[in-house]
């Protein structure tokens, strides 16, 4: 079903399994702010657990049916900080004693989370008791699996959580018929994929394929493949000539890469494995090159640099992409300067030994890498809608005050009705050659 929105698969989804009202608990909010905002009759409770981003417009109007839980530092308490303004009357709860980022394992840190989410939507209306086994299936693109028994409890996908849900789940079928989503339509997969599938982005990842100067048969490694759209764009450019392993941290995202090349058919040449940048499960001169996007302001830069010379064959080519914290990701609506001045420097989303700004150059160099080519790139996102273009428009107009905010939807609707919306986001690539 490849032209309907996520509102309609969610709809499919619902009204598939007999969910005339259901609660919610999301730590990606845009998965369901359509369909609360569409039918809120069919909406209980929601959690919002610790959201990277988020805009709270569509869920200001459901007062304390909202409970948000945020850490108590991190990067997800200071995205709450921003947004709980907006929400005054939902309640919140903080893990005390806990950081936490968009990639941290939140539901396996604190399983705690499972008696607060109980406790908040036990007083709330979330419909009729459901009934069954452990059932499982795929509908409209959405994968489900459902246990438990009681009120419907929908679970969207966690951020870049490795576990996802699963640490808590059990607790949360003893009270409720939890229902758990998952699927390249849905969180960061769904931002994933649409990513992939920009024209800039596409051009980007070919132009580091080009310059590995790979020859057939020639062995790639993909460190952070995410959800294995990159991975199925480099099997069908290099028309499967050289077999691509991809290793992700988080176990969600690799289960969902397989499904992916499957059913691209390419299983045969690309795999997937669980591990980290920072210590890759292979040995030394495994690969003939490698490839890493937008991983690296995530982790220990340094090690992962360390690793992927360590994996790659003397002589062998490594290309690297960071996003670019420190290039201004430009807006093409017509905004006076002081908003554009809050809304250009993109979200410093980034690990404490990660790299997000120029210094990649240096850092790969002095690891040992010979650089062949650095430069940056500016990827334009055409999609104006889906989570590319709303999960940074989200962070944009958090730095926002209500009248700026108006001012900005005015400039927005009036863009997209001459057509000439967009924005860029910086890359910085880095492309060498491992030590001989």
């Amino acid at each position: 079903m490849p032209d309907i929105t996520t509102i309609d698969r969610l709809r499919a989804v619902f009204d598939t399994l007999g969910l005339e009202r259901m609660h919610f608990a999301a730590q990606s909010p845009g998965d369901i702010a359509e369909f609360i905002d569409q039918a809120p009759q069919r909406v209980g409770g929601i959690v919002l657990l610790a959201p990277p981003r988020m805009d709270p417009l569509p869920f200001e109007t459901l007062g304390d049916r909202v409970l948000y839980i945020l850490p108590s530092g991190g990067m997800l308490h200071r995205t709450a900080e921003t947004v709980l303004p907006r929400l005054p009357d939902a309640r919140r709860a903080t893990l005390e004693n806990y950081d936490a980022e968009s990639w941290s394992d939140i539901a396996a840190d604190r399983t705690d989370i499972a008696s607060l989410i109980s406790q908040h939507l036990s007083n709330l209306d979330g419909g009729a008791a459901i009934a069954g086994g452990e059932v499982q299936g795929e509908i409209a693109g959405i994968r489900y699996h459902a246990s438990g028994d009681g009120p419907p409890l929908i679970l969207t996908p966690l951020a870049f959580a490795p576990s996802q849900w699963q640490t808590v789940v059990p607790a949360l079928a003893r009270h409720f018929r939890v229902i758990v989503l998952s699927g390249p339509h849905l969180g960061m997969l769904a931002l994933l994929e649409q990513r992939a599938a920009l024209t800039g982005w596409r051009r980007m990842c070919e132009t580091l394929f080009d310059e590995l100067a790979l020859e057939p048969g020639d062995r790639v490694l993909d460190v952070g493949c995410g959800s294995g759209a990159v991975a199925r764009h480099f099997a069908g450019h290099t028309g499967g000539r050289n077999p691509l392993t991809g290793v992700d941290l988080c176990a969600y995202f690799v289960d969902e890469a397989r499904h992916g090349a499957a059913a691209a058919g390419i299983a045969d040449t690309v795999g997937f494995k669980t591990a980290s940048a920072e210590q890759l499960p292979f040995e030394r001169d495994t690969f003939d090159a490698a490839y890493s996007i937008t991983v690296l302001e995530e982790c220990h830069a340094e090690r992962a640099v360390t690793e992927l010379i360590r994996v790659v064959k003397p002589g062998g080519r490594v290309a690297i992409v960071v996003r670019a914290i420190d290039m201004a990701q430009w807006w093409n609506l017509p905004v006076p300067d002081d908003i554009r001045a809050k809304i250009e420097m993109p979200a410093a989303s980034v690990h404490g030994d990660g790299v997000a700004t120029a210094e990649i150059y240096k850092l790969a160099t002095a690891a040992g890498l010979k650089p062949l080519r650095l430069f940056p790139y500016l990827v334009a996102t055409e999609a104006t809608s889906g989570p590319v273009f709303e999960f940074p428009e989200a962070y944009a107009l958090a730095q926002l005050t209500p009248d700026e905010q108006a001012a900005y939807h005015a400039a927005k609707a009036q863009a997209q009705a001459d057509g000439t919306l967009f924005f860029t986001r910086g890359h910085h690539c880095f492309i060498g050659e491992t030590p001989s």
